[in-house]
């Protein structure tokens, strides 16, 4: 029982985190297109637009930082996971050649937009 509750906890955390990074890059200019993109290739936490750029975000949350911070829990594997979930999103949209980047937005400790770090694709 205890692993069902500690994944609901989860889940629940995720989907606040989610929000909070939605918000905070929606009052940085960005537009909402797509929330939990989900393929065989993978998954996207939120995909939004920046004038012409298609902006692939990978949202982490760790509440605390006994396993490294939020933004350490990206690795290599997740984030060409996420690279060829945008590539498939944009070829299954039409824009194969369209202008992207992948952003990540951690948040540690509480879920607060003042706890974020935006790693933005410069």
């Amino acid at each position: 029982m205890p692993r069902k509750i500690t994944s609901n906890i989860k889940k629940t955390n995720g989907d606040a985190a989610e929000r909070i990074a939605e918000h905070f890059l929606t009052q940085q200019g960005y537009v909402l297109l797509e929330r939990n993109f989900n393929s065989k290739v993978g998954e996207i936490d939120l995909i939004m637009r920046s004038g012409h750029t298609y902006v692939f975000v990978e949202v982490r949350y760790r509440a605390n930082s006994s396993r490294g911070s939020a933004s350490e829990s990206v690795t290599h594997y997740k984030y060409q996971r996420c690279l060829k979930t945008a590539q498939y999103w944009l070829m299954k949209n039409n824009l194969a050649n369209s202008q992207f980047q992948i952003d990540v937005v951690a948040i540690d400790g509480r879920l607060r937009a003042d706890n974020i770090t935006w790693l933005a694709a410069v």
